[in-house]
């Protein structure tokens, strides 16, 4: 048995969530937004896909998301965590089907959306049976997907309202979340596959997509199941749509951009899929000009749809690029290239083979940058500065993270939930990774390349500066 601390975890998990409820409460305040309410079907402003909190606001938030969760942890029974695992997969499929039978449209037109509709009127509008319906709803109202606004009568709140339809969430909550159910019941088979050669693999041909579509397509690629299948990579664009705008104003407010962008010709971002950041750095820096998305051609309609959707087709154009192949920018002009959650789909080699045609195409006064999540370790200890002298210095307009507080892991936990979980679902789909520092830098330096320096933003993904060595 390990020794017990001096400190109660408790008590110090207690005050720095404390901490953190204070200074988001204040942030709040001082921008003259309201608490955010679990009693409403009404949005709130800081639920915007585009809003990006203050600095030490954001960090509150990180602060307050991991000190819960860890309580959670310290005051649940272990079992009763274990058993709500093992049913979690009914959770995202209820969640799905809530998605596909359009309840939250369906509560949204009520006579009366702040009160609903009963169990009975949803099934019927939605065509199910209404006892099983009633089951769906509580265990979903169980987790804060929906609410019970009266017994017996349920209405949207904040997580449902991104799943109505023309919401960018309904694409995860569909498409993303079927083809993820399906992956995951083969993904421990992938892992601890009887076939030595396969659970040793790292190509993206044996994984628990393959296994899971009975195909020996890659998923990503050249000839892959998003090429020979253009409707799905419309689809998966789509999704990525609804992933891309929660982290892009982060990378679009924490990197100084309009100075990079002096003197370049354009903005190119490779692998851009619908050009969601491109559009976000448009939107913020007018002085910016010119902006060029480059995708396979499978993409070009999502993707100059989605331009099109922002009235900025004459600044961002879209190209269809092959990464694989030789960049077709190369000897045309001064470029800020950048790749966006691209690398992490491929294993260190072949990224090393995209950053070759990228190095191969820089002028003198070219630039690339690599924004990706940079995957730190999860290791707490009971040592850390205390959480409210960490943000009260984060007070100002630059972001900076603040040091992890005693018994917060370095990562903050639930606050890095997501990239963890990206960082599985890569694997499962295609062998990859999110990247740590030293793993980038190995690929980057294969390249023939190094990085200058790495950019922590308000968002999953840090931006990497690489340049050719002197």
């Amino acid at each position: 048995m390990s020794t017990q601390h001096t400190i109660s975890e408790i008590t110090s998990l207690q005050n720095t969530l404390n901490a953190a409820i204070e200074v988001f409460k204040a942030e709040l305040a001082s921008q003259q937004i309201p608490e955010p309410s679990l009693l409403t079907s009404q949005p709130h402003p800081i639920d915007e896909i585009t809003f990006l909190p203050t600095p030490v606001m954001y960090e509150a938030r990180r602060l307050g998301v991991a000190s819960l969760s860890l309580l959670k942890y310290l005051l649940e029974s272990p079992y009763d965590a274990l058993a709500a695992n093992a049913w979690m997969t009914l959770e995202a499929s209820s969640v799905r089907l809530a998605a596909d039978i359009g309840i939250a449209d369906v509560l949204a037109a009520a006579p009366d959306p702040e009160v609903g509709l009963t169990v009975g009127e949803i099934a019927e509008k939605t065509g199910v049976d209404t006892l099983k319906l009633e089951r769906i709803l509580r265990l979903l109202v169980s987790q804060c997907w929906f609410r019970e606004s009266k017994e017996g009568y349920f209405a949207n709140n904040r997580r449902s309202l991104l799943i109505r339809t023309g919401q960018p969430g309904i694409h995860l909550a569909t498409f993303m979340n079927e083809m993820f159910h399906k992956i995951s019941e083969k993904f421990p088979e992938h892992i601890n596959n009887p076939d030595k050669e396969f659970r040793f693999a790292s190509d993206p041909y044996h994984t628990a997509w393959n296994l899971s579509y009975k195909t020996d397509l890659p998923y990503f690629g050249a000839n892959s199941w998003l090429t020979n299948n253009p409707g799905e990579a419309e689809r998966f664009g789509l999704a990525l749509g609804a992933v891309g705008p929660t982290s892009d104003p982060g990378v679009a407010a924490d990197f100084p951009w309009v100075e990079i962008a002096k003197g370049k010709d354009a903005i190119v971002d490779v692998g851009g899929g619908q050009g969601t950041l491109c559009c976000s750095l448009a939107e913020k820096y007018p002085e910016i000009k010119n902006f060029i998305v480059q995708d396979l051609p499978e993409t070009r309609v999502a993707a100059e749809s989605f331009i099109a959707s922002k009235g900025l087709q004459d600044r961002v154009k879209f190209e269809a690029q092959d990464f694989f192949k030789p960049q077709q920018r190369k000897g045309t002009g001064n470029y800020v290239y950048v790749m966006q959650r691209v690398l992490h789909d491929w294993p260190t080699a072949e990224g090393a083979k995209m950053l070759t045609q990228i190095k191969d195409a820089l002028s003198d006064n070219s630039c690339l940058l690599i924004i990706d999540t940079v995957i730190s370790h999860c290791q707490l200890s009971s040592e850390g500065p205390d959480a409210k002298k960490s943000l009260a210095a984060a007070s100002g307009g630059i972001y900076k993270p603040i040091p992890n507080p005693p018994f917060i892991p370095y990562d903050f936990g639930e606050a890095s939930r997501i990239p963890h979980q990206i960082n599985v679902a890569l694997t499962a789909m295609c062998n990859t990774f999110e990247r740590t520092l030293p793993q980038l830098t190995e690929m980057v330096e294969l390249a023939g390349l190094k990085i200058k320096k790495v950019h922590a933003t308000r968002g999953w993904a840090s931006i990497t500066e690489v340049v050719i060595p002197a």
